[in-house]
């Protein structure tokens, strides 16, 4: 594969576009569950070399949807800017972008909240024009009912799983009905009016901090109320995922408070948006987990991590999921 991109970027002008001096290397940098990255280096210029495998938003050109969220999102200063896209799918049978690579660690939880909360708030504040509304899929309407329909969708082969445990299948069953009997709370969000661009994975590797905090991996972000984003970073399966912690009542309160500063948002009508919509992001991240347990058992995942393989058996775990489908934010 290595030699493959090597050639892919003499082939397409790809070295002098982006300004690259030989020699440069290309090397292996991460994979996901949807997306391979590798890195193009000559020591001074720094790229991400990205395949994409798959679509969470089951969409037909999945790279052209993040490559023109990247494009757009550059306003806010806060994201790797993208430079080439290529989903014609004829060198490599995935599409592909070529973005900026940011220098700095993941998001550390007890030190980086401050920052975390700034990315969060210059992102979300960014006014949608309509070029946004036209790129974006959209969940002004539908956000607790999307939650609803995901969850059935990744529960679909779960439920009828021989690998998936018992327990789990029942848990998951009986608080995707409870869900659905609650979706009515929607108008709520129809009432606030209140929308953005989430990022809507927005674990602590997804941040890069450095001289200055970025967010990066847009593979699927909406227009959704920003309480999308806030309860994902503050859940337990989010903060265990890479970093296997869990967020004190006063760790969440000091981010949300600096966050609430950032954008001016009422703290009222947005704890009671995450007091709403928690139990649906709850359930989502629970389902996904469940259905990756079983795509893995199974051997039908294009893309293996196996640290991901540990924590979602880790998650359907009996107790994990009891305590987890009745988390909120503040107890």
């Amino acid at each position: 594969m290595l030699e493959k991109i090597r050639v892919y970027l003499e082939e397409h002008q790809l070295i002098e576009t982006l300004h690259l001096k030989r020699p440069f290397t290309v090397t292996f940098l991460a994979q996901g569950e949807y997306n391979q990255n590798f890195l193009i280096s000559d020591n001074e210029n720094n790229y991400v070399f990205r395949l994409n495998y798959g679509s969470q938003l089951h969409l037909a050109n999945q790279i052209k949807y993040e490559y023109q969220a990247l494009k757009w999102l550059e306003r806010t200063g806060r994201t790797p800017k993208v430079y080439y896209l290529d989903d014609g799918c004829q060198s490599f049978s995935q599409g592909l972008l070529i973005m900026e690579f940011l220098t700095g660690q993941p998001l550390d939880y007890r030190k980086d909240l401050s920052e975390a909360a700034q990315i969060f708030g210059q992102i979300h504040q960014q006014p949608l024009d309509e070029h946004a509304e036209e790129i974006f899929v959209k969940e002004k309407d539908t956000i607790l009912f999307d939650r609803v329909m995901e969850c059935q969708k990744l529960l679909e082969p779960v439920l009828i799983s021989d690998v998936v445990p018992l327990h789990a299948k029942k848990q998951l069953a009986n608080a995707l009905e409870a869900r659905q009997n609650n979706s009515s709370q929607q108008r709520f969000f129809v009432e606030l009016d209140q929308w953005s661009i989430n990022n809507t994975e927005v674990n602590s590797h997804n941040f890069i901090i450095g001289d200055k905090g970025f967010l990066i991996d847009w593979e699927k972000p909406v227009i959704s109320h920003p309480v999308q984003d806030i309860s994902q970073f503050l859940a337990s399966t989010t903060t265990l995922w890479r970093s296997n912690l869990i967020l004190s009542q006063a760790e969440k309160r000091h981010f949300l408070s600096r966050y609430l500063d950032e954008t001016q948002a009422v703290r009222e009508s947005f704890e009671e948006a995450l007091r709403i919509y928690h139990p649906y992001l709850m359930l989502r991240a629970l389902s996904w987990s469940a259905m990756a347990y079983d795509s893995y058992q199974k051997d039908t995942k294009k893309l293996k991590n196996q640290e991901i393989f540990k924590k979602v058996s880790a998650y359907l775990k009996e107790d994990f999921l009891r305590q987890a489908l009745k988390e909120q934010i503040f107890e």
